[in-house]
């Protein structure tokens, strides 16, 4: 841990797929149907369901209980029912598909926000990871309710827009260029979830959400899983990680199996300061920045995890500091892991901490 002080039923297809399909418990999801042919040596699935419907297909090689369902296509919304989804991948055996939906407002409009379905994963790193934490022990959780996640950090430019304030230090005040499509920082998490307030505010008086949704800081786990979006690897974009791939201190490396690799003369050149949103490749599931560029705020107070498997953790009831994820402009390569945790007090300021914002049915 990294502490800020100053700054449904199956059946079988041949030899090829299992299709599974299921609802989610929840009032707010339904089952679709899901059916899958062979051709041409790939898998043709189709997916039926209530129209405008948040409908997600994954898929789960082999038969080992290790493996993790993977992210294969988003039909956000449904539009037509069936609809064919095409596996990219030639078809393998056995392989696993489920399809499963959510249904969400109609009334809801959104810029620059991805949908992310509920699934489960494994949250943490292995043992096998060099210079992981104590604090990052592998437990599977559960989350069982969808939310739309923005792409990128809030920036500059939508944190002055609410708040009417631009509290970064990158600034033409201190002799940047003007780019307010850097991230915000300098952020506590007070101001990060006086933000959302105000957002959440904004928007229903708008019409833009329903009285029953929120924008609010994402959980702790809610943050690893989209950060993940499926793989398994200390970062979502492999074992390892180089200059370029993300804003780090990149004289410092990282790759899983070896730890921290030096490097004198970075290939591509350390920047001594944030890089606007959307610079760097995005991962899966489409959001940017979740290894580097800024720690982001998480709703959790800090504390050990649960034992064992979780359903849709919120942290602990009480605490002294909360959770902070991904990594900055400012750390090692190992310092941006998908499982690294860090901590800073609720009114700490610093310009290595900015946030990004779930949009989700319940309460702040």
């Amino acid at each position: 841990m990294r502490q800020f002080r100053v700054r449904s039923p199956t059946f079988l297809l041949g030899v090829w797929a299992i299709l599974w399909f299921l609802g989610l418990s929840g009032s707010a999801q339904v089952p679709p149907g899901l059916s899958v042919q062979l051709s041409n040596g790939y898998a043709r699935l189709q997916v039926s369901g209530d129209l405008g419907t948040a409908c997600t297909v994954q898929y789960w090689n082999g038969l080992s209980p290790t493996n993790t369902w993977q992210f294969l296509t988003n039909l956000t919304p449904l539009a037509r029912s069936p609809s064919v989804v095409i596996d990219p991948s030639p078809a393998i055996a056995p392989r696993f598909y489920r399809a499963f939906a959510q249904r969400i407002p109609t009334n809801i409009l959104t810029t620059n926000m991805v949908w992310i379905a509920p699934g489960t994963f494994v949250m943490g790193s292995p043992s096998s990871e060099v210079l992981r934490q104590a604090d990052e022990t592998q437990h599977p959780v559960t989350l069982t309710q969808g939310f739309f996640m923005n792409k990128y950090l809030v920036t500059q430019g939508q944190y002055l827009s609410v708040v009417n304030t631009n509290p970064s230090y990158f600034t033409t005040n201190n002799g940047y260029s003007l780019d307010l499509n850097r991230p915000v920082e300098r952020v506590s998490w007070n101001d990060a979830t006086n933000f959302c307030g105000r957002f959440t505010t904004q928007q229903r008086v708008a019409g833009r959400i329903p009285t029953n949704w929120v924008y609010r800081l994402p959980t702790e786990s809610e943050w690893e899983y989209t950060c993940r979006a499926g793989t398994t690897n200390a970062f979502n974009f492999g074992k390892a990680i180089h200059g370029g791939m993300a804003n780090f201190y990149d004289y410092y490396e990282y790759d899983s199996s070896v730890g921290d690799v030096y490097v004198a003369n970075p290939a591509v050149p350390y920047l001594v300061r944030t890089s606007t949103v959307g610079s760097y490749s995005a991962n899966a599931w489409g959001l940017y920045d979740m290894h580097g560029n800024l720690w982001d705020w998480c709703r959790d107070w800090y504390g050990d995890y649960p034992q064992g498997s979780v359903t849709d953790p919120q942290g602990p009831p009480t605490g002294s500091a909360r959770v902070l994820r991904g990594g900055s402009w400012s750390d090692y390569g190992r310092d941006c892991r998908a499982a690294v945790r860090a901590v800073s007090y609720p009114t700490q300021t610093n310009i290595l901490i900015g946030f990004r914002v779930v949009l989700a049915g319940g309460s702040p």
